[in-house]
Parts: structure tokens; C-alpha cells; sequence
């Protein structure tokens, strides 16, 4: 734990920071930029994440979007666009099917399994197939059984599917249709126009409606229904431009709403403002999470942002996440995708589809331009290219302060690793300054005698991995003089 000095700024304690609101603003102990790193699994040291590698080499061809883990053991990707299903069976990637609904568009909008089936819908049909008879493209030509049921609305954008109480929901436009016990109802229940049915998640034994209404409209609601009353059960209405996704944690309901990276909290009755994905955002620089792009991996609250125009924000996969109750939820960025330039980090441009956890197992599908891939987490390397990026540091800000000699203590450094320093002088920004580091392993610290005089003063920290071998970070600071 970095301790208070005169002449020392301490930096540390990153799993009870995560990201801070931008470069200048945070809370205690966050950081301007957290990207690659393991906050939660030892509290208090700073390790490195595993790496996201890509699975399914040339296999898939369309942008994943709905995904099904099945109780069969074998996983099912969509795509968002064209119909084609994929399935992963023991990490052999095979083309299965090709969806050719009898009315409207053939891009899957939704999956799920329920009692036995896997359905996966369309514009304006819904499909399925038996589990125990969805193994390999023979058999879904087979056993699949296209346009089994035919939607009212047929939405062309949104059929968000959940199971509650037993009963398959499925979004359609305003209204809200339904699967019990093999029967199909198109109208379970509908809501006012406008609003459409973008999202669904889970609130006790209710169902909780997120809902959109066009790109230009910024009004939306959640809305809770207790799945029996002929009407909803309550509403509440926030200023922003739909809710897109239901973060799936435990005993409490956020959701991911509008373009500008907001996250809410849902008590129930009200949403409330919870935290932000840091970015930049404006009316040409906007993103979002969309629905399946989410998952629960061992606690940790995962999901996808994606870009909409303009890259205001880090694309990738964000969790929110504390090793145990007494440590507070903070959020940070521990999975960016497989793809490279130039040995760096792509972080703009990209799209999340499915986010899906299986064990142990992590899996993103992902969309650059017109590459396409499913990621795993891989358990045998450490992410290459990580970093952390402090917020900017001022002791007087209208004079030069000697910023002296930068510090890394660490708890082990094994063979072929390295931790790398660069500073940011006076808002320079991007190319920071690299150091010249001192390795003192007695005292198990890297350091940089610089003496760099600035106004202000950003320490960036990248580690140096070899296969599965990372340094572990204790903590840092910057020494003044």
C-alpha cells in the first residue's frame, strides 16, 4: 500500500478506484485509463489480464450478435445480418444452418434456449430446434424448424428474448409476445406507442421492459410487469435515447441506456444516474452496449461497448466488479478484443456482439470494418500490450514543480518481464516520453530518475510479459524535489 509522504505522491489501491470520470476528475485511487489489468482476484495487487485470442480463425463470416450456450454443452452463434448459424463444439467451429424466414428480414435478433428448444427469432418469424437434435448441419437440416410462429409487429431492429417464470418473452415492437409450454401468443401484453421493446431483463419474479423509440427521439422508459396483470405494474421514464442493455448482476439492476455511455441504477420503481463509461461524447461521437452483449463472469459484471460514430469511448470489454463486500463496485476495462496494429490495442471502430461466459470461459464476438471473430479468453497468456494511465497530477499549478524520480514497487518480476514507465509533461499528450528504468531488486522496485520540471504531470505504467508470466504491481508514486 503506497504511503503519504511530503515530497510523494502515492498511487495505488486501483481495485478500490477503477476508471475515474476523465483525466482531471476521479474519485480516490482511480485512473485515468485501466486497460488489460486483473484488479479483483488479489485485492491490492495490480496483476495482469489473460488475454482475449481469437477462436474461430476464417469460420465465421457475419457479426454475432445472439448467442446460446446450450445444456448439451455445445454453443450457438447468430449472425446479425445474413442467417447463418454457427455452432462450437469442443472448440471446433462448424456453419450449421442458414435461416431463410418466410417474411421479412434474415438477421437473428435474439436466442435462447428454453424447455428443450433453442429458438432464435427474425424480423417476423420465430424459429426453433430440439436441443438433443442440434448437433452438426445435418441435423439442423434435419430437425430445424423455420417460421414455427409469426410475430404482429415484426420488428425490424429488436426482439430481445428472457425466461421468467417459467414463460419465453419475446420483444416485439410495442408489444410483448410469448412462448409457455410450447404455445405461442403474439400479444402477451403491449405498451403505448411509440415506445419499442429493445431490451428485457429481470427484476424478483418480474419482467422489466426496456424500451426505445427512435435515434432522434430522447425519452424512454423501463417498465416492470408482473407477468399476470393484463396491464404493467409501474413505469419510469428517463431523457435518453432508449435502454439498451440489462447488465446481469445480482440482487440489484443496472442498465446501459442512451448513446452517451450512462449506466443506471433501476430500485424498482426509478431509474438513477450510476456511473459512465468515460469517454468524449457528442451528437457525432456516441456508442452504446447492445443487449446480449453482457455477461456474468464469477461476480464480475461484463460488457461490450461498441461504437457508434466517432470513438468516444474505448471499445472493448468493461466489468464492473469488487473481490468482496467490504471493497466498493468499480469499473475498468480488462478485455479488449484479439485484433492488432502494429503490435497495438485496436480500441476504435469496433463493435461487441455476443458476450457469453460458459464456466470458466469468456467468449466476444466482435466487428471491425468487415472482420469478423469470436475471442476467448486465453488461460495461457497474459494480454501483451496492457497499460495504465494516471490522472493528471498538480502540486501548484501556476508553477513548475520538480517531479524528481517515478517508482514501481512490485511483487514479483519473473524472467523476461519488465514494467515500463512514460510521462505526459504539461498536457503534451500522445507520444508520452519513455524512461530509462532501474531495476532494484532488492528493494523490489523499478524506478526513473528523470527530473522532469511541469506544471502537470500524467505517469504511464505497461507491463512486459512473456507467454504466462507478468510482473505483479504493489504500488507506485512520483517523488518531488
Amino acid at each position: 500500500m503506497a504511503k503519504q509522504q511530503d515530497n510523494f505522491i502515492p498511487i495505488g489501491n486501483w481495485n478500490l478506484g477503477g476508471l475515474a470520470d476523465s483525466k482531471f476528475s476521479g474519485i480516490k485511487n482511480s485512473s485515468y485509463k485501466l486497460i488489460g489489468w486483473d484488479l479483483h482476484s488479489t485485492p491490492g495487487l495490480l496483476k495482469v489480464a489473460q488475454k482475449l485470442t481469437k477462436d474461430t480463425g476464417t469460420t465465421i463470416t457475419a457479426f454475432c450478435r445472439a448467442r446460446v450456450s446450450a445444456s448439451t454443452g455445445i454453443q450457438y452463434w447468430f449472425s446479425y445480418t445474413d442467417g447463418k448459424i454457427w455452432q462450437n463444439k469442443a472448440g471446433v467451429w462448424t456453419l450449421v444452418y442458414t435461416t431463410s424466414p418466410a417474411a421479412g428480414a434474415a438477421g437473428c435478433l435474439g436466442a435462447v434456449e428454453y424447455q428443450g428448444y433453442i429458438y432464435w427469432v427474425t424480423q417476423s418469424r420465430l424459429h426453433r430446434i430440439a436441443v438433443a437434435s442440434a448437433d452438426g448441419a445435418a441435423a439442423w437440416t434435419a430437425n430445424a424448424v423455420p417460421n414455427w410462429a409469426t410475430f404482429s409487429i415484426t420488428d425490424s431492429a429488436f426482439h430481445p428474448m428472457i425466461e421468467q417464470n417459467l414463460v419465453l418473452y419475446i420483444g416485439d415492437g410495442n408489444y410483448l409476445a410469448q412462448v409457455d409450454a410450447g404455445v405461442f401468443t403474439a400479444n402477451a401484453l403491449d405498451i403505448k406507442t411509440p415506445l419499442r421493446v429493445k431490451s428485457l431483463g429481470k427484476m424478483g419474479t418480474d419482467v422489466l421492459l426496456g424500451t426505445y423509440v427512435a435515434s432522434t427521439v430522447t425519452e424512454t422508459e423501463i417498465i416492470r410487469w408482473n407477468t399476470y396483470s393484463v396491464s404493467f405494474t409501474s413505469s419510469d421514464s428517463i431523457p435518453e435515447v432508449g435502454i439498451n442493455a440489462f447488465l446481469p448482476s445480482d440482487n440489484f439492476v443496472l442498465v446501459q441506456a442512451g448513446l452517451k455511455g450512462n449506466i443506471y441504477l433501476y430500485n424498482g420503481e426509478r431509474l438513477e444516474l450510476y456511473g459512465k463509461i468515460p469517454g468524449n461524447y457528442s451528437p457525432s461521437s456516441y456508442g452504446e452496449v447492445y443487449p446480449e452483449s453482457v455477461a456474468n463472469l464469477a461476480g464480475l459484471i461484463l460488457f461490450g461497448f461498441s461504437n457508434g460514430s466517432g470513438n468516444p469511448a474505448d471499445q472493448g470489454v468493461y466489468q464492473i466488479g469488487r473481490a468482496t463486500r467490504n471493497h466498493p463496485w468499480v469499473l475498468d476495462m480488462p478485455f479488449p478484443i484479439s485484433e492488432r496494429s502494429g503490435g497495438s490495442l485496436v480500441m476504435s471502430s469496433i463493435e461487441i456482439g455476443g458476450v457469453l461466459a460458459v464456466g470458466s470461459d469468456l467468449y466476444v464476438a466482435w466487428k471491425n470494418g468487415s472482420t469478423y471473430g469470436i475471442d476467448k479468453l486465453d488461460y495461457s497468456n497474459k494480454l501483451e500490450a496492457g497499460y495504465l494511465e494516471t490522472r493528471v497530477m498538480v502540486v501548484t499549478r501556476e508553477k513548475f514543480t520538480n517531479f524528481s524520480k517515478f517508482v514501481v514497487a512490485y511483487a514479483s518480476l519473473p524472467a523476461s518481464t519488465a514494467i515500463n514507465i512514460a510521462y505526459d509533461k504539461n498536457h503534451a499528450g500522445e507520444p508520452l516520453t519513455e524512461t530509462t528504468e532501474v531495476i532494484d531488486s532488492d528493494r523490489k522496485i523499478v524506478y526513473a530518475e528523470e527530473g522532469v520540471e511541469a506544471t502537470t504531470l500524467r505517469l504511464k505504467i505497461s507491463p512486459t510479459v512473456s507467454s504466462n508470466n507478468a510482473p505483479e504491481i504493489e504500488s507506485a508514486g512520483v517523488f518531488l524535489s
